[in-house]
């Protein structure tokens, strides 16, 4: 699920806030101050790794972005709130991450920040000695939280906006049934994607799924940043002799702003 892990730098901006006069003594902390970079309309898992000095638990992290950019969460919890990736423990003195998706529009050009808060539990005493070391001096468990920004930097995608993975189709003479197109997108994602046949060889006929006029990606309407799908045609070559025919196809799509684009694939009847 994870695409990405956020590289660990330098002490983020870090604000422990507690209820009351009692001071956090856990040492809880991102080492994140910066993700992975991100491009203009890209989908993208990103990651916040933290540690702490002293072992706590019921891990919860909620993220708030600039107007625009969507949060996603993981389902594993009900898609509210992320917690860390081994449990929702945080052991002292080791290292854990949060993970979330970052949909990103295509008008953000620039880095932009993020801000995590998280809440966790405590049940080290007032002398620093906690339970689970069988010193803890009162029995107290403390709900504490912390919040932090980090960086998302954007830059500039390169490389093609997708990719056509499926060139050729072989079909028996007097076939008629649906065939697989498949394309990759690039970094960015591409809605509304579809695809249609043009000018097609004279005893060829297409249909697309649900009698529409074009084909759309199996998992969706949109073709995701850095994944492949697939687009169903019918083929009927039962008026097409056995040979070899380049087929036209046209392609839509919506990257910063509507696109079409032209492709081929050639057709073996055999």
């Amino acid at each position: 699920m994870l695409a990405v892990l956020a590289a660990g730098l330098l002490g983020p901006v870090l604000v422990p806030s507690v209820a009351g006069a009692y001071v956090d003594k856990t040492g809880v902390r991102a080492v994140t101050t910066q993700t992975a970079a991100v491009v203009p309309g890209q989908s993208a898992w990103l990651s916040v790794v933290w540690t702490g000095d002293q072992t706590v638990t019921n891990w919860s992290t909620t993220v708030s972005a600039p107007p625009g950019v969507t949060v996603t969460y993981p389902t594993t919890r009900g898609g509210s709130d992320t917690s860390l990736y081994g449990s929702d423990t945080l052991v002292g003195s080791t290292r854990d991450f949060t993970a979330f998706e970052l949909r990103v529009p295509y008008t953000q050009a620039a880095s932009f920040p993020v801000t995590l808060h998280s809440t966790y539990t405590s049940t080290c005493g007032d002398n620093g000695q906690c339970k689970e070391q069988g010193g803890g001096n009162d029995d107290k468990a403390r709900d504490l939280s912390t919040t932090v920004v980090v960086t998302v930097p954007v830059v500039p995608a390169i490389g093609p906006e997708f990719t056509q993975a499926s060139r050729d189709l072989s079909v028996p003479v007097g076939s008629n049934a649906f065939h697989q197109l498949a394309f990759t997108a690039g970094q960015a994602d591409l809605a509304d994607f579809t695809v249609r046949l043009g000018a097609l060889p004279a005893g060829l006929t297409v249909g697309y799924p649900g009698d529409a006029t074009v084909s759309r990606p199996a998992g969706g309407p949109a073709l995701v940043g850095r994944t492949s799908d697939s687009l169903a045609v019918r083929l009927d070559a039962t008026g097409l002799a056995r040979g070899t025919y380049t087929v036209p196809l046209v392609i839509t799509y919506t990257a910063a702003a509507p696109r079409t684009a032209s492709g081929t694939v050639t057709l073996v009847v055999r």
